[in-house]
């Protein structure tokens, strides 16, 4: 990735910060017209979609019933969320975005790997079992819990309540120093599977925002700060990986219009699977990978 390109995209993410600080510190975002249609949306505080050459710059895989497939990474991976989960990893057989892929596509899922609950270092730790030379893709889908974003969703639900401040400024104190586990995990997975091609897959915002002067608008926004924020670290990553010659790309996953507070959402938002995707919600995890292998963008 460009480093000016990359540069914009950390300094939205801080901007987005200091608009959920000062939401918390004043009782309004500092920003002209708060609450009228022209704050409302994403702009108003999350980043605004840059044009990042993530996925469009990887040349397309030609995908048969021969190409061998492993995921790795956290309840994101695993399918958590999905409603068929099972086992003390919360893996989905059927609907997790790897066999969505898999039955798409053709590919062998010879492994998914994933665990919920797992960091970066549980991944280095536990899942490169799953890796050998012969494996021709890999997706990954991890960091999540290394900067508790589930955890900031659950906390925040409330309301700006002592707890969601508190998960928020331990997110913010995360931002950018997660790139450096993110790229040693990204760089032992390519050891681990020297001939394949590595896909790390972004998480979704996973609110629609409301306008400025709404009450839940400072801790939908604390959320979607810290998703945005952990995606900046993966892309940081992904491109010091390039740098030493990885075959890794970075995927975006776009659940606009089908975020928490939208008609039709892709979020749970009760149960144990509460702020992890829904079957709908893998399906288009699934889809943007497709696009990306195809040599395609997503459609945001």
């Amino acid at each position: 990735m460009p480093r000016r390109t990359l540069l914009i995209t950390i300094a939205s993410v801080l901007c987005a910060v200091a608009v959920v600080v000062g939401v918390w510190a004043f009782g309004t975002a500092p920003v002209p017209g708060s609450g009228s249609a022209a704050d409302r949306g994403p702009a108003a505080g999350t980043p605004a979609p840059t044009p990042v050459p993530r996925a469009e710059d990887m040349p397309p895989l030609t995908l048969t019933g021969d190409t061998r497939y492993v995921a790795l990474g956290d309840s994101f991976a695993s399918g958590m969320g999905a409603g068929d989960e099972h086992g003390g990893c919360v893996r989905s057989a059927e609907s997790s975005y790897a066999a969505v892929f898999a039955a798409d596509t053709g590919v062998r899922l010879l492994h998914n790997a994933a665990c919920a609950g797992k960091t970066t270092g549980d991944l280095v730790n536990e899942q490169l079992w799953a890796l050998n030379g012969d494996v021709d893709l890999v997706s990954v889908s991890i960091g999540g819990n290394d900067l508790g974003v589930a955890a900031l969703a659950s906390a925040c639900a409330p309301g700006p309540t002592a707890d969601c401040k508190a998960d928020f400024a331990a997110a913010v104190d995360t931002i950018g120093t997660l790139t450096d586990q993110l790229s040693t995990t990204y760089q032992a997975i390519a050891e681990a599977a020297p001939n394949a091609r590595i896909v790390v897959t972004g998480y979704p915002l996973l609110f629609e925002l409301p306008g400025t002067s709404n009450p839940e608008f400072a801790t939908t926004a604390a959320v979607n700060t810290a998703t945005a924020a952990l995606n900046a670290d993966a892309e940081s990553a992904v491109a010091r990986q390039q740098e030493r010659g990885v075959k890794i790309w970075f995927v975006p996953v776009s659940f606009t219009n089908h975020g928490v507070g939208s008609s039709k959402p892709w979020v749970n938002t009760k149960g144990p699977a509460a702020y992890h995707p829904t079957a709908e919600g893998y399906r288009a995890y699934a889809h943007a990978l497709e696009a990306a292998l195809a040599g395609k963008q997503q459609a945001g």
